[in-house]
């Protein structure tokens, strides 16, 4: 996925590729593109188009790519030889030039891959994760079958090896490893009945192997030059038709159609992005999916090719990590070998409920118009348009093999447009994710925790099943994964994972449909859960746009981690921390700035050296030291200076006394309070008083951290602020959703007053980083409230800041 820091040169990639894309010429470039892009002749640009047209397997016929590569059986074993090095899923939208025309199916080109793979002993791991779940769903390899197969390999490479040392004259290769692989597509292959079959390349030697109701489907397909649903055919002759790699699968979308993405099942693998076109559209869909949206409506959102967006779609179909809403399974009598499918059976994924009206399963427009490249109709090099002889495509077809009835009783009906309610759109970091999946809390918890990560949204549809995961964690089943030792350590973060997971379970059942929260005109909303850095992979007016028509208010959980990179929201209302700034070291120290108070702290730049402490900090036993973007940790004064400068070589550091004097606390959380807000009353402490009166807390919610640097001396500061409902507590958290309803906080009355505040901290905090910055350095250009800047990661300090209890000023230090 896109996590470039750097917006603008992502926009001028885009800018690039439109041109490309858009078939526009040499000679109709401007000028300027031309020496943007550094295209300074003809050659230039024809090799940016060959390499782009590769890179995203772009068809040769109507693309810009057959005016420079003139051998278009050469670009496509070009493009094919280019996806599989590059590990990207097979190009099934190009499936009849490559299944049709040269005989290459998606079953052989993973094959050829894994091969590659484990003859370079590759990890498991070196596959992305779709291609990964493609792998596994056709190849039946997933990691535990991969790791048996490098074994294997190993095994007769080193036994080949050793007998060409003793047979010194032998010119033999190492053996092959293609007969340790599966020979056809696994037996257990899931087809929908709506998905339609096309005929591959059939030989004469081919027709011999088939039996007769694979022949008769094979003529019919030949004789009507046209597709064929899946459901009108006999269901295991296609099934092994396909296996044999005689005939291919389109899976049809429709500008129409509805698309759910479910929890994700067993077939998804979690391995590693590595940022391909397909892969990055693959996610910007998965978090922007809506069924409450169809395609055409998404593709007009995020401003994409609505033929790249059904083709992203049907690959989500295809994997099975989405389904149509709009389908309904219940098909009435088709085929009779399909009768299975009444019960749901070899389904993997439940049908829809049946109340839901479906369009019309016939191919759309999209589909034909991918017919039309290469019919293989004796020249791959031919320019001319290619027709096909269709029938009339609403016409359903009888079936050659006993078929009974068709589908003409089928509704074509398309859902009718309804006015979307919007939502609460309830934020989340991956750490959340981290403690649902490592926190092993349920069976089927952790299948949802990997849908928050990689989808980046669990929508209020499926939070029923979530809430039931969540209901079943108990102290009990969280205390039967802990080691038989008791390590007190493994304990505690047991602890904290079951915490975090029925605190997450509260703040749902409160923010779902309750119809305290909002005015009575909107009433109750549903919940979308949504991962922060998901939404932020979006192009910023892509993202609010999608964040405007989608939700109401977005909520944030706290706190958000200080690695997390996100952009502002602009212009909707926002429970949370409004820059991504508020959960970095610069907001404590601007804290401490407004109210003159905190704990002694040192702001060190990146490369310089600590020599000795200052005097302010050389009383402390303990110190608390936060490494850029990362969680804060404790470390004791002895050999500080040799932790804090190895720390100085790859990172600033935020040095902060913690702790001084005999303590009697028992462990260091004891030292620190947190105060949740809006303040019920300030309990006449004169700092909390001073904060409320720098900074709006009133208006929003989260909490105040106070620490207690001596136990000798029961003086409090403030160590930290942070916005959003906490889930680490149960208490603080039930504190504030009161809070919430008691002071109306997402009634319309204080929203204006909540945007105008929140604009007026993030200007304040932007100025007060500027403000310990060199004059001559670049501008971090951070974002207020209602900018669009892109995502960018906090402003590292250029200098050092030391502030001692009460002021502040710049220090000058050595290098390292």
């Amino acid at each position: 996925m896109i996590r470039s820091t750097d917006n603008d040169l992502y926009m001028e990639t885009q800018l690039a590729e439109h041109y490309i894309r858009t078939n526009v010429e040499w000679n109709h470039l401007p000028a300027e593109v031309k020496q943007k892009f550094g295209w300074n002749t003809e050659k230039d640009y024809d090799k940016a188009i060959l390499t782009f047209s590769i890179k995203h397997q772009l068809r040769y016929k109507g693309n810009l790519v057959r005016k420079v590569h003139k051998d278009s059986r050469k670009y496509y074993d070009d493009l094919l030889r280019y996806s599989r090095e590059h590990l990207m899923l097979f190009p099934y939208h190009l499936s009849e030039i490559y299944v049709k025309g040269l005989r290459v199916t998606p079953f052989s080109f993973y094959i050829d891959m894994i091969s590659d793979l484990i003859l370079q002993e590759k990890s498991y791991d070196t596959l992305p994760n779709f291609t990964a779940a493609d792998c596994l769903r056709l190849l039946g390899i997933g990691r535990n079958q991969y790791i048996e197969l490098i074994n294997q390999s190993r095994t007769i490479l080193q036994t080949t090896r050793k007998k060409m040392f003793l047979s010194l004259t032998s010119s033999k290769t190492p053996a092959s490893i293609r007969h340790l692989l599966p020979s056809q597509p696994v037996d257990s292959l899931h087809i929908q009945p709506w998905w339609i079959i096309n005929l591959g390349c059939v030989t004469d030697d081919d027709v011999k192997q088939c039996t007769n109701e694979e022949k008769l489907i094979i003529d019919y397909l030949i004789d009507e030059k046209s597709s064929k649903l899946a459901g009108e055919l006999n269901y295991d002759a296609i099934r092994a038709l396909y296996r044999k790699g005689l005939v291919y699968l389109d899976v049809p979308v429709s500008d129409n159609d509805y698309i759910q993405v479910p929890p994700l099942g067993s077939g998804f693998v979690m391995n590693r992005i590595v940022g391909d076109y397909f892969e990055v559209l693959l996610y910007k869909l998965f978090v922007s999916t809506d069924e409450h949206t169809n395609v055409g409506e998404l593709s007009r959102i995020l401003t994409l090719d609505i033929d790249l967006v059904k083709q992203t779609m049907s690959m989500f179909l295809r994997l099975g990590f989405a389904r149509k809403k709009n389908l309904d399974y219940d098909y009435g009598v088709i085929h009779t070998t399909w009768k299975h499918f009444s019960t749901g059976a070899n389904l993997q994924l439940p049908p829809p409920p049946k109340e839901i009206i479906i369009t019309s399963p016939t191919m759309d427009k999209s589909l034909l118009e991918w017919k039309t490249d290469l019919e293989m109709d004796t020249s791959l090099n031919d320019d001319d348009n290619i027709s096909i002889g269709t029938t009339d495509e609403q016409k359903i077809l009888l079936s050659p093999t006993n078929s009974v009835n068709s589908l003409d009783n089928t509704s074509t009906s398309i859902v009718s447009g309804t006015l979307k309610q919007k939502r609460i759109g309830f934020l989340f970091d991956s750490s959340l994710t981290a403690f649902l999946m490592m926190g092993n809390l349920s069976p089927n918890l952790k299948t949802h925790a990997v849908t928050m990560f990689e989808v980046g949204k669990l929508a209020d549809e499926i939070l029923v099943s979530f809430l039931q995961e969540l209901e079943k964690i108990s102290p009990l089943s969280q205390s039967s994964i802990q080691s038989s030792d008791d390590d007190n350590q493994s304990q505690g973060e047991a602890d904290r994972y079951f915490l975090h997971a029925r605190v997450l379970y509260q703040t749902i059942l409160f923010l779902r449909l309750n119809n305290d929260l909002f005015d009575d005109d909107i009433g109750s909303l549903g919940v979308d859960l949504i991962r922060y850095e998901s939404l932020s992979s979006l192009d910023s007016n892509i993202r609010q746009r999608l964040i405007e028509r989608n939700y109401h208010i977005l909520i944030s959980m706290a706190p958000v981690t200080a690695e997390t990179i996100y952009s502002p929201f602009n212009s909707i209302d926002y429970l949370g921390p409004c820059l991504q700034e508020m959960n970095s070291v610069w907001m404590k120290l601007f804290i401490y700035h407004l109210i003159k108070s905190g704990p002694p702290s040192l702001l060190l730049s990146k490369g310089s050296r600590l020599n000795t402490l200052p005097d302010c900090l050389k009383i402390f036993d303990k110190f608390l030291v936060t490494t850029w973007n990362h969680e804060p940790t404790y470390i004791s004064n002895v050999n500080i200076l040799l932790s804090i400068n190895e720390a100085l070589l790859h990172s600033a550091v935020l040095l902060q006394g913690f702790s001084y004097g005999n303590n009697n606390f028992k462990d260091d959380n004891q030292q620190i309070r947190h105060i949740p807000f809006p303040f019920e009353s300030i309990e006449q402490h004169p700092v909390l008083e001073q904060l409320n009166s720098a900074i709006d807390i009133q208006s929003t919610c989260g909490y105040v951290s106070m620490l207690t640097l001596s136990s000798t001396n029961s003086q409090e500061v403030v160590l930290d602020v942070r916005f959003g409902i906490p889930l680490f507590d149960e208490q603080i958290s039930e504190t504030i959703r009161n809070s919430i309803v008691k002071n109306k906080l997402c009634r319309k009355e204080k929203v204006q007053q909540r945007l105008k505040s929140l604009e007026t901290l993030s200007t304040s905090l932007t100025a007060f980083i500027e403000l310990f910055q060199p004059s001559d350095s670049s501008p971090c250009n951070m974002p207020s409230h209602h900018s669009s800047h892109g995502i960018r990661s906090t402003c590292l300090p250029k200098r050092s800041v030391l502030f001692d209890g009460e002021t502040f000023k710049t220090i000058g230090l050595p290098s390292s």
